[in-house]
């Protein structure tokens, strides 16, 4: 059976267009898009139209703990660009960003509307934002080998599926062990952003949940649950 998507010239936002229609396209939805007019990171932040790059989102319905879907879309865009580009520098930033050689090359938006979760990804094939408050990068700055997004799309979409299933059916444990495994950054000194506080202490790993566990100075671990984090 083929991939379900719609493809788009040009759209505002792959998110808004799959939540205004959430009603009526069926779970495991993915819409694309060569241009966006009105795309946005987290807490709001503007995100480039970014022609030649990967600009997608899937719908997904589903019960539980359903943040989780961050990890799981993490792993499938981790590994098809590791795959499309034969590169292994690829890894993983709490909570949702995929880095290469630990600059930000690819993000992830989560956004809900009743039963239905829409998972926006953006990724940097072609080009990459300047002017940004963390630096960013493309594969094309890394001199990486620069596939169609359609392509990536037919990649990313078998992974999501994997990694999906095994969430559904095994749980987060084996989605965070995964993880950790393709960490950015465990055991070195961060800063997490929360808010009016800005503790800093030892990436320790990831709670039961998905929280990041953040070892203060004290010896205490704290579990951050939502917030930003950046090295030392």
């Amino acid at each position: 059976m083929g991939l379900a998507f719609t493809h788009l010239p040009d759209v505002g936002s792959t998110n808004d267009w799959l939540l205004a229609r959430a009603d009526t396209l069926p779970d495991g939805h993915w819409v694309i898009a060569d241009r966006q007019t009105a795309g946005r990171g987290r807490r709001g932040r503007a995100w480039s139209d970014g022609s030649g790059n990967f600009m997608g989102s899937v719908l997904i319905r589903s019960e539980g703990a359903v943040q989780q879907y961050s990890f799981v879309a993490a792993l499938a865009v981790v590994e098809a660009l590791a795959e499309v580009t034969a590169c292994s520098a690829f890894t993983l930033k709490w909570p949702n960003d995929i880095l290469l050689n630990g600059t930000k090359c690819a993000g992830i938006l989560l956004e809900r509307q009743g039963p239905a979760l829409v998972i926006g990804i953006g990724i940097n094939l072609a080009q990459h934002p300047d002017g940004t408050e963390r630096p960013a990068t493309s594969l094309a700055a890394a001199g990486l080998p620069v596939p169609q997004p359609l392509a990536v799309l037919d990649i990313l979409a078998a992974r999501f599926a994997h990694w999906r299933h095994i969430w559904e059916f095994e749980g987060f444990a084996p989605i965070r062990t995964a993880w950790l495994a393709r960490a950015h950054g465990l055991g070195q000194r961060i800063v997490a952003r929360l808010g009016a506080e800005t503790p800093e202490g030892l990436f320790d790993g990831l709670a039961e949940d998905g929280a990041l566990l953040l070892r203060l100075d004290d010896g205490s671990v704290r579990a951050v649950h939502a917030g930003e984090v950046f090295a030392i």
